[in-house]
């Protein structure tokens, strides 16, 4: 070794790094990144780990599946139960409504009878007699027009009469008739035909214990099944029976006949009237009101019985308003029908009358407060509807009331037309039906034309060949219906000594009388009468329009024209609906030289009189008036083609004559 030398060292072998940590995927990892290949056991490790993390990967992969499969068998579970339960709740419900059903159910079921062999053998079998029976029965019930719901009977039969078929084995139909007979309310009727020594022998049963036994010849076993059918029904349905005698009577003519059933009807219904039962007194009072043999007055304290037992029952304040009418009560009317249209507005109180009455009586009572209110517009759209929807006894009356609202529409012509096709004559025998007002519709048309002997001649032939014989109920609205028109249609012929006779026999509560009083004293000269007449109208009517627009035309023909449009105002505060006190304020205010103030209060009325020849005419003069003479001439060519009296006509010919010289 030399100086200055250092003495060499052996290289070393550099040796593996020992692993960081004891997670073999990290140790493969740190061998990945040192580029170096795993030897030994370390990849043997690593070659276990691999082949340990397929398997779980298989093993969580089965068991995703295995989850998946059993959410999906428990929504099936659901989807099972949920269809169980509602077919459950389905079958459920449909057994209910069966069984509700079932209880409801009314009507009457004939059995057929037992009948012997050798009538068999002549075509009279059990199912043969009992449609016999059925046949009289339903005669009976639908010539019935009652005003009574059905389920205010103890047997109602309102769901049809029907002969039973006998079960020919089980089945559902066999056993929902055992569920109805079970639970249901159809009353039931069994019964024989049978010979005796002097012919035939009927004897009759039903479910709720009446039973009928009538005997007859051998050669007739319809009467006989016509007579137990009239027997039975005034056993079981005594208030439709009386009412059916009533309806009968009134296709008579006066005499012992037709007396005979009105005697047997208002037996049955006085009898009903001292019920036990509530609801029959109820409907007692109601059908006797119609055949006592009284007047309207005795009618309504019949009425009032009833209307204790039911001070808001809709058809008996119906009744009590037509009652009043008749009386020419119209204040006391108008406040029944204001009560009976709040009864109706309500369902509770509607359904205490029949399903047809609930379409009836409504338009009848809204459409007679809006005549007694002077809205004869609104009048004519319901009694033109009750033209096609009102298919009972009051069809007739509507019909003849839509003829009165034309007329004061100023629409004579369009109503006389209406009353030939429809021919609604005026003699005796229409007026049998006891409840139907009195009306004139020559009269009324010739009256609202200006035609006084046309009128008067109408009334005086209804006078003498019809009135007379009015049925008692009807027969005291002479004094209150013709005698009052007649007064004042012979005192505007000049008959002023005819008139005032005839109007001082007229009732002194009777509101149209004393209108008629007030008109025929002012005609007459008498002020202060008029004065005192005009009054006593307004105080029976204060709710009502006519006597106040009256007492206006009083004092416009005075020369009072302030005073009149006064009474005008308050006639309109009471109709506002009513053209005629527009059209007379129209009038006032063209007399003070107010030509635009009456062209408004023209065209109020027009919107409710659309067809007042009278009105078109004056409403041209003031167009005139005003120099807007083309929209007068157009009025008066309207005018031309409405209703006109002939002073009037002779006017607008005049002035169209006069246009057509310019």
């Amino acid at each position: 070794m030399t100086d200055g030398m250092k003495p060499t060292r052996r290289p070393r072998r550099p040796r593996s790094t020992a692993p960081t940590t004891p997670d073999p995927v990290e140790i493969a990892m740190e061998i990945e990144a040192s580029g170096e290949s795993p030897t030994g056991e370390a990849s043997a490790l690593l070659r276990r780990h691999s082949a340990l993390i397929d398997e779980q990967i298989g093993l969580a992969r089965k068991q995703f599946i295995l989850a998946s499969n059993e959410i999906f068998r428990n929504r099936i579970r659901s989807i099972r139960d949920i269809a169980i339960a509602a077919m459950v709740v389905a079958l459920v419900v449909a057994a209910g409504a069966v069984v509700w059903s079932a209880s409801r159910t009314t009507g009457l079921v004939i059995q057929p009878f037992t009948v012997p062999p050798e009538l068999v053998e002549d075509g009279l079998d059990g199912r043969a007699v009992a449609a016999l029976f059925q046949d009289e029965l339903v005669r009976l019930d639908v010539t019935t027009d009652s005003a009574r719901p059905p389920a205010s009977f103890r047997n109602d039969w309102s769901e049809g009469i029907t002969v039973e078929v006998e079960a020919g084995g089980l089945s559902l139909t066999d056993t929902y008739r055992a569920l109805v007979r079970w639970l249901g309310k159809e009353t039931y009727i069994n019964g024989g035909l049978s010979r005796t020594t002097s012919g035939l022998e009927l004897v009759i049963r039903s479910s709720d214990g009446t039973a009928v036994t009538l005997q007859g010849p051998v050669d007739r076993p319809s009467d006989l099944m016509r007579q137990a059918a009239e027997r039975f029904y005034e056993r079981t349905q005594p208030y439709r029976y009386a009412i059916y005698l009533n309806t009968k009577a009134l296709t008579l003519p006066a005499g012992p006949e037709r007396q005979a059933f009105d005697d047997r009807s208002r037996a049955i219904l006085t009898t009903l009237s001292s019920s036990p039962s509530e609801t029959e007194r109820l409907w007692g009072y109601n059908g006797l009101q119609f055949v006592s043999d009284g007047s309207a007055r005795e009618a309504i304290a019949i009425l009032q019985g009833g209307l204790e037992i039911d001070p808001e029952h809709p058809l008996l304040l119906f009744n009590l308003a037509s009652h009043r009418d008749l009386l020419g009560r119209n204040e006391a009317a108008f406040l029944a029908a204001q009560r009976a249209a709040r009864s109706l507005s309500n369902h509770r109180n509607r359904v205490k009358i029949s399903a047809n009455r609930q379409i009836s009586v409504p338009i009848m009572v809204q459409a007679r407060l809006a005549e007694l209110q002077g809205d004869w517009t609104q009048a004519l759209d319901l009694r033109t509807e009750g033209m096609s929807e009102i298919q009972d006894q009051f069809w007739s009356d509507n019909a003849r009331r839509r003829l009165g609202t034309l007329i004061a529409l100023r629409r004579a012509s369009e109503a006389l037309d209406l009353n030939s096709r429809l021919n609604l004559e005026e003699g005796t025998d229409y007026y049998r039906v006891t409840f139907i007002t009195p009306f004139f519709p020559r009269a009324e048309a010739a009256a609202s034309l200006e035609q006084w002997p046309q009128a008067v001649a109408a009334l005086e032939a209804f006078e003498a060949e019809v009135a007379p014989n009015l049925p008692a109920l009807t027969s005291g609205a002479r004094s209150t219906f013709v005698w009052p028109r007649l007064a004042y249609a012979r005192a505007r012929t000049g008959d002023l000594a005819g008139a005032q006779a005839l109007i001082a026999a007229t009732p002194l509560d009777c509101y149209l009388c004393v209108r008629e009083r007030a008109r025929i004293a002012e005609l007459a000269g008498d002020r202060a009468g008029a004065d005192r007449w005009s009054a006593e109208a307004r105080r029976q009517g204060p709710s009502l329009p006519f006597a106040f627009a009256e007492r206006g035309q009083m004092l416009m023909a005075r020369g009072d024209i302030a005073g009149a449009i006064d009474f005008y105002e308050q006639a309109v505060e009471r109709g506002p609906r009513w053209a005629d006190p527009q059209k007379y304020w129209g009038d006032a205010l063209m007399a003070q030289g107010d030509e635009a103030g009456a062209i408004r209060k023209y065209r109020a009325a027009a919107e409710r009189a659309p067809r007042w020849g009278a009105l078109h005419l004056a409403w041209g003069r003031a167009l005139e008036a005003e120099g807007r003479r083309d929209q007068a001439r157009e009025k008066y060519a309207e005018a031309a083609r409405m209703d006109l009296s002939a002073a009037d006509r002779a006017e607008v010919v005049r002035r169209l004559g006069a246009w057509r010289q310019r």
